[in-house]
């Protein structure tokens, strides 16, 4: 055979690896995150093949989704500031990592972090996300009506709210800036239009849990 070929047929077969490895190690957590099995995942991702074919996001990505989903705050917290103190980013990731937190900490008033995540995410490419997380954020955290004129306007738009699948969070976001500016009528108003409009859609517990 040709020394040539022979040396090709290796690296193919050595590049395989690392993919066949991450394939099973993947495998194996979903299995482990079904069985509610957290200290496994953990022996799991801090072994050896795990460090070797996982980069280092996705693996402490892959402990963050097994600690929001058991709640654990003190795990999330750790977590969450050892990947946006230790662990390279790009703007996909940080976008992943912001999203998946966010609403959590907005929960939780915790301005500091919300504060440290739009600081991130300000460093990325998607704006759209910045400007949500701004807007979550001076509305519910600040209590200020930076985005009232917008939002009013879009709202008073027909075919904008027809075709929007986020307009019962906008609502909600309404009546709350009408509650910051001492309107509560207006604040009741529409914040009765979002828990109507949210029934049955990915906002309805958000809007629930969000009752300022």
């Amino acid at each position: 055979m040709n020394a040539m070929l022979i040396v090709v047929i290796v690296i193919a077969i050595i590049g395989t690896i690392p993919v066949i490895i991450r394939k099973k190690l993947l495998n194996n957590y979903l299995t482990l995150l079904q069985n509610n099995d957290i200290k496994a995942i953990e022996d799991l991702m801090a072994t050896k093949l795990a460090k070797i074919c996982i980069p280092p996001f996705n693996r402490e990505y892959l402990l963050l989704n097994v600690y929001l989903k058991i709640n654990d705050d003190k795990q999330i917290d750790t977590l969450v500031n050892n990947i946006m103190d230790h662990v390279p980013m790009n703007s996909k990731q940080k976008s992943a990592l912001a999203q998946s937190v966010f609403y959590r900490y907005v929960d939780k008033k915790n301005a500091s972090m919300i504060d440290y995540l739009l600081e991130m995410v300000s460093t990325t490419n998607n704006h759209a996300l910045c400007r949500q997380m701004d807007m979550v954020n001076d509305t519910l955290i600040k209590g200020g009506n930076k985005y009232y004129d917008e939002l009013k306007s879009n709202l008073a738009d027909v075919e904008y709210t027809k075709n929007n699948e986020d307009t019962p969070y906008l609502e909600f976001l309404l009546s709350v800036i009408y509650k910051n500016m001492g309107n509560e009528s207006k604040s009741k108003e529409y914040k009765n239009k979002a828990l109507e409009d949210s029934k049955g859609t990915i906002y309805e517990s958000l809007i629930h849990y969000q009752n300022y």
